[in-house]
């Protein structure tokens, strides 16, 4: 459908009185558009849904509810498509249609394109777009040839081989829904034959962490066989294969926090240790062409996130820094020929691709830029024909806040913010800001802080290699939050609102509560221990260090909301014999757990960053799936104490994880879009190479 097209179609929309014809009580217009839906969802046939959805336009009529849901499923498929009409479409939504709640994620869609790129955008720079989607990670690498990508499913924890040309998966090791184990890590063999992966493999009283090979060729799931693994080993990655096929460059991380560079025999075990690293080690390690030089980064220092580029002699002779700059810079691969290495920098601000040219493993002249822009530092490797395969975020995440009415149970307005690329959102005690964890494309984690007044935004970046969840403390200048820190240690810790300064206050895992008076926390101990020792829901006297025990953690049970009183927790659990999912209620100072809402399968609950309560701590906001083909959400209200739980008339489609009320319940933050990535194959690069200073 032509652009053209599309705006006659629009303009039958306006004519007033327009008539609907009705099929079994439901508009033609609606019949067409889910026979379009079958089209797209079942078929999988884009370009005749693409048809479809534009005759429920015309016979929309006056229905401008039908007509927009229609124009936006035609925009999605456009996307889809690599079409630039999807641009488009979702732009004149915005204009045509800003009374439609949907108008908002037409917005978020538009944004999140200008801002991560599409198809389209790839192909005018010479990148194509190979594979997107949830599943989509950089723990893999891309096959010789370009035809596959491995990877680790971390829904089920399986290896997994994607194949770029046909789109289908296959499974190279089972974890058995991380019964048995999981992979982490893999690459390819230089044959594009084999796949070496770390595996973790479960046991009842401890870990095992193994180097193991599969062949690729075949069919079903091939037999894997060990290579190396010895019981002080915490994680092993395996990066690059060698040239000739007989070692495999890896980083080893220790049960001490110690890490090492390595060498693996392929055939034979054998380890050869190159070099002693910080516990955070490399993000790639990549073999030269010739097969006598290791690259890799390293973080600059033990209290900065930046991180430098060196080469390394496979017989551990010499060590050259070949990258050392103030800004992150994470190693890409090397041109086929060997005489560049490829590293990503954000030195200018944005994420560039930049090529070094290199000599016997030494540096022999400036950095060149080649891409000033590309997205992402995370690299899956060239193939041999010098194809650079990389992972970028493309995320249509977006917060949004709007006015809501618990009392009539429907939102009053449009939403009136929007956050590209944010996560778990915190109102502040005044509920004057808004503070959320993203991450950069330069890997780096950042805790943005919103004032709704001005709508000005601040920046921190926290001395923490990860964080999640920030919960304000009552005096609104600082946060606490469960993370890591540069130096690996995991646990509870206070972020400084102003200048982003980190303290660190406790061990534990999971997200963080804080009470009302800011005197206690409340968190998880033991989150990641074996099933036969469930976790402990612990709360911590922040003056005097002194922890109890509220309860233990429910099996198959999400996170806990504290009452905006400091009474009680609210917690989701899930019954895989019984089937159910139920909203339990459980007492700070003691006593049994409450139930307040079941539901049974198909029906449930979601369990992370959906569930809030209302400021007088009478009710609960959660959010149920309806086991319907598309999972749909609804938003209940759930009384803790007398009145019946009820549906809100709102419409959550679109909605993702991540609900909080404002204190004063008229304004609610929640997530629409979807988080997702995408493959991006990098071609035609060394002739471009430009020398910058």
């Amino acid at each position: 459908m032509s652009r053209m097209q599309m705006l006659v179609i629009l303009s039958l929309l306006a004519v007033p009185g327009a008539a609907t014809a009705i099929v079994d009580g439901q508009s033609k217009a609606e019949v067409t558009l889910r026979a379009a839906a079958e089209k797209e969802t079942v078929q999988g046939d884009l370009k005749g849904a693409i048809g479809l959805y534009g005759q429920a336009i015309k016979e929309a009529g006056s229905n401008r509810g039908v007509a927009v849901r229609a124009l936006m499923a035609m925009a999605d498929a456009y996307r889809k498509l690599g079409d630039s009409q999807a641009r488009e479409i979702y732009a004149q939504v915005v204009r045509e249609f800003a009374d439609q709640p949907i108008a908002a994620e037409a917005r978020t869609r538009l944004a999140a394109m200008r801002i991560a790129g599409v198809p389209s955008a790839a192909r005018a720079t010479g990148d194509r777009v190979v594979w997107a989607g949830q599943e989509v990670f950089s723990d893999g690498r891309v096959s010789p040839d370009g035809r596959f990508v491995s990877n680790t499913d971390w829904n089920t924890g399986n290896l997994m081989l994607r194949d770029l040309v046909g789109g289908e998966d296959r499974t190279l090791a089972d974890s058995k829904g991380w019964t048995v184990g999981n992979a982490n890590t893999s690459t390819f063999s230089r044959d594009g034959k084999q796949v070496a992966y770390g595996w973790r493999q479960y046991g009842e009283k401890a870990h095992v962490n193994e180097l193991r090979i599969v062949n690729v060729e075949g069919t079903g799931i091939p037999q894997p066989r060990r290579v190396f693994g010895t019981e002080d080993i915490d994680f092993i990655d395996p990066s690059d294969w060698s040239p000739d096929g007989k070692w495999l460059a890896v980083h080893v991380l220790r049960k001490d926090r110690s890490g090492q560079i390595a060498l693996v025999g392929v055939h034979d075990g054998s380890f050869r240790a190159l070099k002693t690293v910080g516990w955070r080690g490399p993000d790639k390690i990549f073999f030269s062409p010739d097969g006598k030089y290791l690259a890799y980064d390293l973080p600059a220092s033990d209290t900065e996130s930046q991180r430098d580029v060196f080469i390394i002699a496979v017989d551990g002779s010499r060590e050259t820094r070949a990258v050392e700059h103030p800004a992150t810079d994470v190693v890409t691969g090397w041109s086929p020929d060997g005489s560049q290495l490829l590293f990503a920098s954000d030195r200018t601000g944005a994420v560039g691709l930049w090529a070094l040219p290199v000599s016997d493993g030494k540096p022999h002249a400036a950095p060149a830029l080649i891409k000033p822009d590309i997205g992402s530092v995370s690299s899956l490797g060239l193939t041999a024909s010098g194809a650079l395969h990389i992972v970028k975020d493309a995320s249509t995440m977006s917060l949004q806040v709007a006015p809501i009415d618990l009392d009539a149970g429907k939102l009053s307005g449009a939403p009136v913010l929007e956050n590209f690329r944010s996560e778990n959102p915190s109102w502040s005690p005044d509920g004057t800001y808004l503070a959320y964890a993203s991450t950069g494309a330069n890997g780096i984690r950042i805790l943005s802080i919103r004032s709704m007044e001005s709508r000005q935004m601040r920046e921190l970046r926290p001395a923490l290699l990860y964080f999640n969840a920030v919960r304000w403390l009552p005096d609104g200048r600082s946060m606490m939050t469960f993370g890591r820190d540069l130096k690996g240690r995991q646990g509870i810790y206070q972020i400084d609102a102003q200048n982003g300064n980190v303290s660190f206050i406790t061990n534990g895992d999971g997200s963080v509560q804080v009470s009302p008076d800011g005197k206690k926390i409340y968190y998880t101990v033991g989150y990641f221990t074996p099933a036969d020792r469930p976790a402990r829901f612990v709360e911590r006297d922040v003056a005097s260090g002194q922890t109890r025990e509220v309860f233990r953690r429910f099996p198959n049970s999400g996170g806990a909301e504290l009452s905006p009183d400091g009474r009680s927790l609210a917690t989701i659990t899930f019954d895989s014999d019984a089937k159910t999912s139920r909203v339990l209620l459980v007492p700070v100072e003691g006593g049994e757990p409450r139930e307040l809402l079941r539901a049974s399968q198909p029906e449930g609950f979601s369990a992370y960053g959906s569930m809030s309560w209302t400021p007088d701590s009478r009710a609960l906001l959660v959010v149920k799936t309806n086991g319907s083909p598309r999972d749909r959400k609804e938003l209940w209200l759930v009384p803790v104490s007398d009145g019946k739980a009820r549906k809100l008339d709102i419409d959550m489609d679109g909605w993702a994880t991540g609900i909080r009320l404002h204190p004063n319940g008229r304004q609610i933050a929640f997530f629409t879009g979807q988080s997702s990535r995408e493959v991006c194959a990098l071609e035609n690069l060394f002739p471009a190479a430009k020398p910058r200073r």
